[in-house]
């Protein structure tokens, strides 16, 4: 098994069990895994760290064919290209939306959303991050509640 931070293999980043069940190549190239340990370094093993507890990450590197497979797209941060990369992921027994809320006021990021929380139900939904190694991060917060779209997170 790769690590490639210290908390984090690759493995666990591209293990896809679609990919696996229609046969999709799901392999990052060596830029791709240096976006995606980029991502690792400034977000998910500082989180690790302040939590000190496990990430299971929910969703991670998406080859382009796996991404489309999905309903995604071959442009979606997941596919780790352009100097990006996104990862969805929990923190057990921690509150997903409090969870973003501290990315949100002390990470640096492109993109994050709190994906499909429900109110009152503190493990629902996920988290989804994205980090651009080159420093354009626009620290984009969005929120997608359960039945609704996606809405500017203020």
């Amino acid at each position: 098994m790769t690590q490639i931070t210290k908390h984090f293999s690759l493995q666990e980043i591209i293990s896809s069990g679609t990919a696996s069940r229609l046969g999709l190549d799901n392999t990052p190239n060596e830029e791709q895994i240096e976006n995606l340990k980029a991502l690792c370094e400034n977000i998910l093993e500082p989180l690790r760290e302040y939590y000190e507890s496990r990430i299971i990450i929910t969703s991670g590197f998406r080859s382009e064919k796996l991404s489309e497979a999905i309903g995604s797209s071959s442009k979606s941060q997941h596919c780790a290209k352009d100097g990006s990369a996104a990862i969805d992921f929990e923190i057990p027994g921690f509150d997903n939306r409090q969870v973003a809320a501290h990315i949100k006021n002390n990470f640096l990021y492109d993109q994050l959303i709190s994906e499909y929380y429900e109110n009152d139900i503190p493990d629902s939904g996920w988290i989804h991050v994205s980090f651009k190694k080159d420093g354009t991060n626009r620290k984009e917060s969005l929120t997608k509640n359960k039945g609704e779209g996606y809405k500017v997170w203020q």
